[in-house]
């Protein structure tokens, strides 16, 4: 879609103009808040979700506006209806958004670059250092400073979103079913056998791989390759450490998360509940007992 990668083209260059604080995150062609949230290792409240309306005003006014929530919320219609003084609100029939918007749906840009789009952002969406959306297109998303993308923007601030609650089994599921698990348990080599872990990474496919490498006495070395969410779980009785070797990893605790970077580590001590996550592509080092199951206890 030729209009798509104009607004794409021009999103990068507008963001470049202002000298913003930015990142991409490639992924499977996917448009779905939920789904392309737990892709790229967010939280849904992390994500704009970007919906264009149609706004009557009267007999005589119709107009436009791209409303932004964060991803775990919905537009209130009828907060929109009474913030513009509507006599009707609705959501824009798919020609006139994808038209209004230069993209197609599940790509729409928290951005208006069409002068008959107003923009109104939830306040909410703001309460994040990051934002993460689509980037004009299915296959990629983008990472942007939340204090560049207000400066740039320039939104109309108002409180237009509804909380949509998601329970943590529903998140856990949502995760599961859009990212296939490969969970390797066997030790693949064997003493005095050299360890290409580059070869590894270079030929992987999976978007979660887990192959232990080597036993090395009570403790095997496993490698990681990942890019998304995985569950929350704990183990009882052993510890585990994490060593990022490219990447970006997340762990979450209980009241706050850990960010490691390449060359850095960390030890999840035994009966912690805990949540890894990638935000791209990451390949990390596992040291851990040999009873332990990566998929928890």
């Amino acid at each position: 879609m030729e209009t798509q990668r104009d607004t794409y083209t021009q999103l990068i260059a507008l963001l470049d103009q202002h000298q913003a604080t930015y990142r991409f995150i490639d992924h499977a062609p996917q448009g779905q808040t939920e789904l392309v949230s737990a892709m790229r290792g967010n939280a849904l409240s992390q994500a704009a979700k970007c919906i264009v309306l149609m706004v009557k005003q009267g007999k005589k006014v119709t107009k436009y506006l791209l409303a932004v929530v964060p991803g775990d919320a919905r537009v209130d219609l009828q907060a929109v209806k009474a913030l513009l003084q509507a006599t009707y609100v609705a959501f824009a029939s798919l020609a006139i958004a994808e038209q209004l918007a230069g993209s197609v749906a599940g790509t729409i840009l928290p951005f208006s670059f069409h002068p008959e789009l107003e923009l109104i952002v939830d306040p909410s969406v703001l309460e994040n250092d990051e934002l993460y959306f689509n980037a004009a297109r299915l296959d990629r998303s983008l990472v942007l400073k939340t204090s560049d993308y207000v400066a740039i923007a320039k939104p109309r601030l108002a409180s237009i979103a509804a909380r949509q609650e998601i329970s943590l089994e529903r998140e856990e599921s949502m995760m599961e079913q859009q990212i296939p698990y490969s969970i390797h348990l066997n030790a693949q080599y064997k003493p005095l056998e050299l360890i290409d872990v580059p070869t590894l990474v270079a030929t992987c496919q999976a978007a979660w791989y887990n192959q232990t490498l080597c036993q090395v006495n009570e403790s095997v070395v496993r490698l990681g390759i990942m890019q998304g969410a995985f569950h929350w779980h704990k183990h009882e009785k052993e510890d585990e450490f994490f060593f990022v070797i490219e990447g970006r990893f997340l762990i979450d605790l209980e009241g706050r998360t850990v960010e490691l970077a390449p060359q850095q580590g960390f030890t999840i001590p035994k009966g912690v509940i805990h949540r890894t996550r990638a935000p791209e592509r990451t390949v990390i080092l596992m040291i851990e007992r040999a009873g332990i199951v990566p998929t928890g206890d």
